[in-house]
């Protein structure tokens, strides 16, 4: 339960705090047919998103690295022109203008649906991964999570979209703009973990300090739109506390007392929602990572020829075994080895290129990173990309599978 309502959090909370942001923007640039730009914007990434998923689901075609790539790269150019188009928002009253700065809201909402889409679409499949039948608690359970959590966030957006409404036209173009801002500061940091992932550009070590960075403060980007949230959530209160109650008569009193009570709740029901996607991303995460700890690794030692020799035998039962090579310099340098199929074993270095040298443990059929609880296919272990191991050669000599020293000491730095 803990994992996915962690999991939609992370993955849902600040594209739906941008969706309610964009949207509230949309009203106050092109009133006329609001709902079916929005709509329209939606269905365009919900198409793209599930052919994505689909592919993914059923063929081994789809990479989600150059689908990232060719969702993210858009972003960014559409995020500097809408940035621009709404500083210029005085200029677009023109048809051609309207045209322009509504274009621009369709594909930027329809770019941030196809991003985070395809992870929504693909997780129910992920349930019953390991489970002799979908009838029992822990399947139920997971159901729960996904369920209570984009609840709460479909909500905290909804209030928010609302809430806007009540602000002044200026204050949320400029809560939108340092919102786009920072949505693309996110992605072009993405965009740069893919790039040096897939070998497209050599990384430097300012590159790989910075994602490093990032993924060693997950909450970062979330804990920032909260502020923003909430920044709006206590203006309106503010506002509804300070209004002065004026009217022409008694009704148009009544009704504006109701519209500062309804004001207030709204705000309430951010900070509510707010605080429960605070907790989630911070103690529920304590509360499941707490128990996983990376078991010690086997120490091994090479023979007078400088090999690894590892009997086969212990490591055909399907489950992932760690070992531990101390390097010339004493660097402690750890691998991992897993049966995958008959004839092929999955071999790899106790950490991958993104989240360096966190490790790997296993949870029931399925190996998973313990910093960013990505999920490995134990197919693809031993070949790299993606959050994989760093793959380790090895041979096949007499029942014993056999690695050299000296790929071993070629890697030690990532363990330093």
């Amino acid at each position: 339960m803990l994992q996915y309502l962690i999991n939609i959090t992370d993955n849902t909370f600040v594209p739906a705090m941008m969706m309610a942001l964009l949207s509230a923007a949309i009203i106050r640039s092109t009133p006329h047919h609001i709902k079916k730009i929005i709509w329209f914007g939606f269905v365009l990434g919900f198409i793209a998103a599930l052919i994505y998923a689909i592919l993914k689901r059923n063929t081994g075609f789809a990479v989600r690295e150059y689908y990232d790539l060719g969702v993210i790269i858009p972003w960014v150019i559409i995020a500097i022109l809408l940035i621009i188009a709404i500083c210029l928002q005085k200029s677009t009253h023109n048809r051609t203008g309207k045209f322009f700065f509504t274009l621009l809201f369709v594909l930027s909402i329809g770019l941030i649906n196809a991003q985070f889409l395809p992870n929504l679409m693909l997780y129910p499949f992920e349930f019953s991964v390991g489970m002799d039948s979908i009838f029992n608690n822990d399947y139920l359970f997971k159901w729960v999570g996904y369920g209570f959590a984009l609840l709460i966030i479909l909500l905290t957006g909804l209030f928010t979209f609302r809430i806007c409404g009540r602000l002044s036209t200026k204050f949320i173009f400029a809560i939108t703009s340092l919102s786009i801002t920072i949505f693309t500061i996110q992605n072009s940091i993405n965009i740069l973990q893919i790039l040096i992932v897939r070998r497209f550009i050599s990384s430097q070590p300012w590159m790989m300090e910075l994602v490093i960075f990032i993924l060693g403060h997950v909450n970062f980007f979330i804990f920032t739109f909260m502020a923003i949230t909430l920044c709006l959530a206590i203006v309106l209160y503010i506002k509804s506390k300070t209004t002065s109650l004026v009217g022409n008569n008694s009704a148009q009193i009544r009704k504006l007392k109701a519209q500062l009570r309804s004001d207030r709740r709204s705000a309430l029901m951010i900070m509510a929602g707010t605080a429960i996607t605070a907790y989630t991303v911070t103690r529920a995460r304590y509360i499941f990572e707490k128990g996983v700890e990376l078991t010690p690794a086997e120490p091994i030692s090479p023979n007078a020829d400088g090999l690894i020799v590892i009997p086969l035998d212990k490591v055909n039962d399907g489950n992932l075994h760690r070992y531990g090579y101390q390097a010339i310099d004493g660097t402690l340098v750890r691998f991992i080895v897993i049966k995958k199929s008959e004839n092929a074993y999955g071999v790899g270095f106790d950490a991958c290129d993104i989240c360096g040298a966190s490790g790997y443990y296993q949870r029931g059929d399925q190996v998973v990173c313990i910093l960013c609880d990505v999920v490995m296919n134990i197919a693809t272990i031993g070949f790299s990309g993606g959050c994989n191991p760093v793959p380790l050669k090895y041979e096949i000599i007499d029942g014993n599978m056999v690695i050299r020293r000296a790929n071993l000491e070629a890697e030690k730095s990532r363990f330093k």
